[in-house]
């Protein structure tokens, strides 16, 4: 097989959907062009796998014997649903990590690494290869939502959420759940070629993202820590001229090292990237709402000169400031 994926009961459906569509339309692209036909299986729990969306799949039950050889192991996110009455939190991802099917597939992952394997996560599973050690010492994305929590969990990991695809050492995650298909695109150029996976992109009407910098709301992401928040509004109300962190800190009537602390458990970032995010939401702001000059957008934001809000944008978005305006991002 090229690819084994797991499916674990509450799996997103649009991403198994993506999965299995992606494969589908680029084993027969390659077929149509006198290429290979790609060849993959579906496991889970049993033999019918329960998605998030009230849909299910069939699957072949997942077995400790199970051989994966020379496979890629693909494993969709997994959905975190609030009980009624409750806020999201994505603690509550825990509780479906600990069950044994997540801990059989986390002790499979591990073992085909270890035996040479490529393995794959989108969105939340990447806590499933967390589990599995193999975040430890390696950068990883999820969705941007889960960073903090994936830092709580794996300290020793980069948590990077800037970026739609981290690739490193035979261990990929994607971050939200559709970049699962930035996910597929890159194993399907890896199985079948950039020709392939290029149709395959067009097939489907897909643009090329390098980064999930762009969706990311950060309200949402420091919503479980008051001083994170206020820490926010502060760098908000303080542009052009953002004090330096220490000042900041002691506005907040915390150490720095408090500070620090805080916002990366909160937020899976440091207070440099959350202090960047609320200069480039003001700049994108003032980019799709009025006719200022790049020039004079920079020095609103803080910057010297248009050069510079280049740097912030090319580095966090992937694209420069003039796309952005013309919305060609």
């Amino acid at each position: 097989m090229d690819f084994t994926i797991a499916v674990l009961d509450g799996a997103l459906a649009s991403s198994v959907a993506i999965t299995l569509d992606a494969l589908t339309a680029a084993s027969r692209l390659s077929a149509i062009r006198g290429g290979r036909a790609l060849r993959w299986r579906v496991l889970g729990t049993g033999t019918q796998a329960a998605l998030s969306s009230g849909l299910s799949v069939p699957t072949t039950p997942l077995s400790p014997r199970l051989r994966l050889d020379g496979s890629v192991l693909l494993i969709p996110g997994i959905a975190i649903v609030a009980r009624p009455g409750e806020r999201y939190d994505p603690a509550s991802l825990g509780e479906r990590l600990d069950a044994p099917d997540a801990q059989l597939l986390a002790t499979l992952a591990a073992r085909h690494h270890d035996n040479g394997g490529l393995v794959a996560a989108g969105c939340s599973a990447a806590f499933i290869l967390g589990n599995a050690g193999l975040l430890s010492g390696r950068s990883a994305t999820t969705h941007w939502r889960l960073a903090g929590y994936l830092q709580q969990r794996q300290p020793d990991c980069r948590v990077d959420i800037n970026r739609m695809l981290v690739v490193q050492d035979r261990v990929i995650t994607a971050g939200a759940a559709l970049a699962q298909m930035d996910l597929m695109l890159y194993l399907i150029r890896h199985a079948l070629g950039a020709e392939v996976a290029d149709l395959t992109m067009r097939y489907l009407l897909l643009d090329d993202r390098d980064s999930q910098a762009g969706y990311m709301i950060w309200s949402q992401l420091n919503q479980q820590d008051p001083t994170v928040q206020a820490l926010e509004a502060l760098v908000e109300k303080s542009l052009p001229m953002v004090p330096t962190l220490s000042t900041l800190a002691e506005a907040l009537h915390v150490s720095e090292k408090t500070l620090t602390r805080r916002v990366r458990s909160a937020t899976g970032q440091t207070a440099q990237d959350l202090v960047q995010a609320v200069r480039l939401r003001r700049a994108r702001h003032l980019l799709e709402s009025t006719r200022l000059s790049l020039d004079e957008i920079a020095v609103q934001v803080g910057y010297a000169d248009a050069t510079a809000l280049r740097r912030l944008t090319l580095k966090t978005l992937n694209t420069t400031p003039g796309r952005l305006r013309s919305g060609r991002h």
